[in-house]
């Protein structure tokens, strides 16, 4: 008798209309992840492989990007610190400093045109024998401050960095501070301009420090407009705030210079127009909260006797030439009085450079004598013939 052998229902393979295959239904439908040619999902090793690759990419390109722009940097940044193509006369001026005889200096003092005006190195030299220099230029604010402190610092190391009390009151945001972190790191972004003045030397070249301002920064400024100073200096218990970001740049300023052995001081030059008490109140209170020391040259046991019928080249802004001298002589007694800054005019290392700066000095003195700016307050300015180089600006 013949067993029936059960039968099994073939399966059926064909999938219904509109179904997912069982070996489909598990892939990703995920259009963004990375898939294998036959359509499986990157897992695992795979996955990181392809990672990996992606991002070695990214960093070669990063890379490639720097070594341009550092390249082009060498290239655009100047092959000298004097008068080259492409560079205004006052930035050569603000960092004459690089050309000065390494670790000479004993103060800087860094700031805009308050300072320049007011600061005169050689005559701090005559009166006490510092070696210092005024790094300034025009509507200079903190973040060039910055930039020309730390390029010093890389050649000097000053016992004192004086920093312009008006320059923490000159408003930056976090956009020209970034900027002006990334000047410092690729100067083709300040040096751009350079383009029509390079030549092979740029190139081929290496940059030499081979030029010396025997002004050491100050520009020397005639002429009188008198200043009204019925209102300077008022008392009053109003405080002009300095922005948290100046003062942030101005902690690492002082960071930089202790790390280097110097003590960053906030200085106050004279002035009618740009200082008023409520700023004093406001620069010694930053002052007092950054742990560095403030003078005042406007007021207090510090004050610069300025005469501001005679002191003054534009009715209170900038001092001229004579009260440069005051406040410079003011200057030269601080440093050696509450510094301990040495006198160096016998100082045989020291002679033929502040030598000849004395005697460029002196003639500069001589020719600009000639030169007389009257005014009262809100006349029309006059001035006499006078030899160009020294009209006012």
């Amino acid at each position: 008798m013949n067993e029936e052998k059960p039968t099994t229902k073939p399966e059926n393979t064909a999938a219904a209309p509109g179904a997912i295959a069982p070996d489909m239904a598990a892939a990703s439908t995920d259009p963004g992840e990375p898939v294998t040619p036959e359509g499986t999902p990157l897992h695992g090793a795979a996955r990181l492989r392809a990672l990996g690759k992606s991002l070695l990419v990214a960093i070669a390109f990063v890379l490639v990007g720097l070594l341009v722009l550092y390249g082009a940097s060498r290239i655009f940044e100047p092959k000298s610190n004097g008068n080259v193509g492409g560079v205004h006369a006052a930035h050569v001026a603000a960092n004459g400093f690089l050309g000065e005889p390494k670790n000479s200096l004993d103060a800087l003092f860094i700031g805009d045109s308050e300072t320049y005006s007011a600061v005169s190195p050689v005559e701090i030299w005559k009166a006490g024998g510092a070696a210092t220099y005024t790094c300034a230029i025009g509507g200079q604010n903190l973040t060039y401050s910055r930039t020309l402190l730390e390029r010093a610092l890389k050649v000097q190391k000053p016992r004192v960095v004086m920093i312009e009390g008006n320059s923490l009151f000159k408003p930056f945001d976090e956009n020209k501070l970034l900027k002006s972190t990334i000047k410092d790191m690729f100067p083709i972004f300040e040096r751009h301009d350079r383009w029509k003045a390079l030549t092979l030397r740029d190139f081929f070249g290496s940059a030499e420090n081979d030029y010396v301002d025997d002004m050491k920064g100050f520009r020397m400024k005639w002429g009188v407009r008198p200043a009204d100073d019925s209102a300077y200096m008022e008392p009053t218990d109003n405080v002009a705030e300095v922005p948290e970001l100046t003062k942030s740049v101005l902690a690492e300023m002082r960071d930089m210079c202790r790390a280097a052995g110097s003590e960053l001081v906030i200085v106050s030059t004279p002035s009618t127009k740009c200082w008023y008490t409520s700023r004093h109140n406001g620069a010694q209170a930053a002052a007092d909260e950054l742990g560095i020391e403030f003078i005042d040259l406007n007021t207090g046991d510090d004050a610069v006797a300025i005469d501001w019928d005679t002191d003054t080249r534009d009715w209170g802004d900038h001092l001229n030439y004579a009260g440069a001298v005051k406040t410079s002589q003011a200057l030269a007694h601080i440093l050696s009085e509450r510094y301990g800054v040495p006198d160096h005019r016998d100082d045989p290392a020291y002679a033929a450079e502040w030598n000849r700066a004395v005697r460029h000095h002196d003639r500069l003195v001589e020719k600009g004598s000639a030169m007389a700016v009257v005014g009262k307050p809100g006349d029309a300015i006059t001035i006499m013939e006078l030899p160009p180089l020294y009209n006012p600006a």
